[in-house]
């Protein structure tokens, strides 16, 4: 396994689309054949529309065929392809041997989720090891997987379990947990993999390449004259936060009180039964911040909060109870990224205190492989900031009741930490197609 991800972490408006369109249209179609993976429908218009020097198609379903079915029909045809996030997870071994066949490019807009802890509990696991359908298998590396033994060929309520494992994509947690795990194989099938994100550092992918041992290249933008090019990240132009800084309005005052403690609009603390009158505290101060402080109309608001589980004997999301009056329309997804689509909103509300699912970090950390959770809540934070105005330089104002998020936005707007590479990360070459 030899292949080296290009990593170009940079800031929203530092080109990395527009590099990515230009890459793609600059690259003879008989030398390079590209797919194009973005989390949102309208970025595929978008790529089509921009990129003017081959023909993107997106796979469909049709009748008696998947979109996965489409997407091995086009790999096969060498077809330039641009598609969404979801399908891409849906990789398989025929994929991996389609891709490396035919020696495409992948351009990866912003991270996937590369692993998902499988809802199971102990017992049912339990019953599949005493039935003698399951094992787990520790391969070279230490990384423990599920086996599944292919002499058991039921239909059962265990059919999802077992698809995984005989693909090989199920991990093994020391809890007794299962992580879904994305085949690292498919990144090394390609012929260049181009990654565009910011504060990777902080991110799960990275530590899941971490786990797999492959290796990555940082690179950033630079623009001159309207050309982009790729630059090793030692390279880099510095984020002027100082002009950040003054674009940025964050709320300091009483209506913060709610979020003092660590814990606070964490997603315990909106489960927590005892917390329902705060939750509705929440509520009122969001409105009465948008409302009153702001006096702005749902048009140039975004919000956002946990959508939530249930709650015991209450089917009613957390996100219900939290929406303030008034702008409902306005709820934005906390997981939102690369799109442009609420680019005019100016008033944001982030309701909410990020920490990882406790399950999936054990299941790094039981391998060595340790994430920073501080860094990971505030790349979540950044992401979604950054689809409001200020990726277009506009002023926003913006309310962060969580003092551990406040905080944590604070410090990366007056320094420059967040955006150090990893240590084991190549900082100091060009990127690896040599046509660049």
């Amino acid at each position: 396994m030899t292949t080296t991800i290009n990593v170009v972490d940079a800031p929203c408006g530092y080109g990395k689309t527009s590099w990515a369109i230009q890459y793609m249209n600059s690259m003879a179609t008989d030398s390079h054949q590209f797919i194009y993976v973005t989390p949102f429908l309208e970025e595929i218009e978008r790529v089509k529309q921009s990129v003017t020097n081959r023909q993107f198609f997106d796979p469909v379903a049709s009748k008696g065929k998947t979109k996965l079915d489409d997407l091995h029909k086009m790999l096969g045809e060498g077809k330039d392809i641009c598609t969404t996030h979801a399908l891409f997870q849906m990789a398989n071994d025929q994929t991996r041997e389609l891709l490396r066949v035919n020696r495409y490019t992948l351009i990866l807009d912003e991270v996937i989720n590369v692993i998902e802890q499988i809802k199971l509990k102990k017992d049912d696991l339990r019953l599949l090891q005493n039935a003698n359908a399951v094992s787990i298998i520790e391969r070279e590396n230490g990384l423990k997987y599920i086996d599944w033994n292919e002499n058991v060929d039921s239909d059962t309520k265990y059919n999802d379990i077992k698809n995984m494992a005989l693909t090989h994509n199920l991990m093994y947690c020391d809890n007794s947990a299962l992580i879904w795990n994305f085949p690292c194989e498919i990144f090394l099938s390609f012929q260049n993999v181009f990654i565009l994100t910011y504060l990777f550092n902080g991110q799960i992918q990275k530590a899941y390449y971490d786990l797999h041992d492959i290796s990555y290249r940082y690179l950033s933008v630079r623009e001159d004259y309207g050309t982009y090019e790729l630059i090793p990240y030692d390279e880099r132009k510095v984020y002027d936060k100082e002009l950040l800084r003054k674009r940025i309005n964050i709320y300091n005052g009483h209506l913060n009180d709610i979020g003092d403690r660590r814990n606070s609009l964490s997603k315990s603390w909106f489960l927590k039964p005892d917390n329902k009158d705060l939750i509705v505290k929440l509520k009122n101060n969001a409105r009465n911040y948008l409302m009153n402080i702001c006096k702005v109309t749902g048009e140039e608001v975004m919000w956002t909060t946990i959508k939530g589980d249930k709650v015991k004997g209450d089917k009613g999301k957390i996100m219900i109870k939290v929406t303030p009056r008034g702008y409902t329309n306005s709820f934005v997804p906390m997981t939102s990224r690369a799109t442009n689509q609420f680019k005019l909103k100016t008033y944001l509300a982030y309701l909410v205190n990020r920490y990882m699912n406790p399950i999936e970090k054990k299941f790094f950390e039981q391998y060595g492989v340790v994430i920073d959770e501080e860094t990971w809540a505030l790349s979540e934070l950044v992401q979604w900031l950054w689809r409001s105005g200020i990726r277009d330089g506009n002023q926003i104002s913006v309310y962060i009741p969580s003092k551990r998020m406040r905080d944590l936005f604070i410090k990366f707007l007056n320094s420059e930490i967040y955006e150090e590479a990893p240590e084991n990360a190549i900082t100091n070459e060009p990127p690896s197609d040599w046509h660049l």
